[in-house]
């Protein structure tokens, strides 16, 4: 049974593959996970942000999960995205990631009420981890403050461990604030903490964190792989390059990118109200990777 003591090092991710039809492209997505999981990375991270999870109903992600699993891809190297605004929702997404066998489930805190108190998500995550019948330390809590409006401060992740031990296993923390991972670092040392962007791989790893779940690292693994093992010149590569990425929207990006490396053009649609890249925005993201190589 995948356990989270093999987690660690540098995680996509990864884009969600979609059909004519707005659909997850399931066969496209196995493909292309199976060539990140060959050429660098250590693990995927299905469903997340980057996934497009939230713009996804709850049975077209069931079905994707079913499909990854189902598949020949090493499931103990996948993680999936489990949150939702409905708690029924992310409790049948939970639920669902564990009986598949995924290693971990990444969950956003409840979203969409943005007043809510630390006693409330303490709440939430009891009526969570009790329905969904989490098989030992397998919960990664998925801190995306910009995105959820909710923050998983150092205090909270403490109340959280101290009252569901048996459930929570990390954090992967999208603020990329390293005084964050190091004091749950240090608070927490069991914690395993990712950080969310390969820009400071060597100094994440000296404050203790486990590795990076990026989006980005899917166009360049290799590097970032050889960066969070301490090699300096791959480091400040893989920090030029993430630095390339920025401005336009990075999911946009990523679609570009991708669709240009695969020569498919299908990498490109997105679910509304995301749109891709303009040619003046291609244009430019390529000509600063392009420098960013070197």
């Amino acid at each position: 049974m995948p356990s989270t003591t093999r987690l660690g090092g540098i995680w996509s991710a990864a884009l969600t593959p979609l059909d004519a039809h707005l659909q997850p492209d399931a066969e496209a997505a196995i493909a292309y996970y199976g060539d990140l999981l060959a050429n660098g990375c250590d693990g995927i991270n299905l469903l997340g942000t980057n996934g497009e999870a939230m713009s996804f109903g709850l049975e077209q992600r069931v079905r994707l999960m079913q499909a990854i699993a189902g598949s020949n891809l090493p499931i103990e190297r996948i993680m999936v995205g489990t949150g939702a605004a409905s708690l029924q929702d992310a409790v049948q997404l939970t639920r669902t990631a564990f009986e598949l066998n995924f290693a971990a489930a990444l969950v956003l805190p409840p979203f969409f009420y943005r007043d809510v108190t630390d006693d409330g998500i303490v709440r939430y995550f009891d009526e969570l981890l009790r329905a969904a019948h989490v098989p030992g330390k397998r919960v990664l809590l998925y801190n995306f403050p910009r995105m959820s409006g909710v923050a998983f401060h150092a205090d909270l992740v403490d109340r959280l461990v101290a009252e569901f031990p048996q459930a929570i296993a990390g954090m992967k923390d999208s603020s990329n604030e390293p005084s964050l991972q190091a004091d749950v670092v240090k608070r927490q040392p069991r914690l395993s903490i990712f950080a969310a962007s390969e820009h400071a791989l060597i100094e994440a790893k000296a404050y203790g964190a486990v590795g990076c779940i990026s989006g980005s690292v899917a166009l360049w693994p290799q590097i970032a792989a050889r960066a969070f093992a301490g090699e300096e010149e791959a480091a400040a590569k893989a920090a030029k390059l993430r630095a390339a990425l920025a401005g336009p929207p990075l999911i946009a990006v990523m679609r570009y990118r991708v669709a240009k490396e695969r020569r498919r053009d299908a990498w490109e649609r997105m679910l509304p109200p995301l749109v891709p890249l303009t040619a003046a925005e291609r244009t430019a993201v390529d000509a600063r990777i392009e420098e960013a190589h070197g």
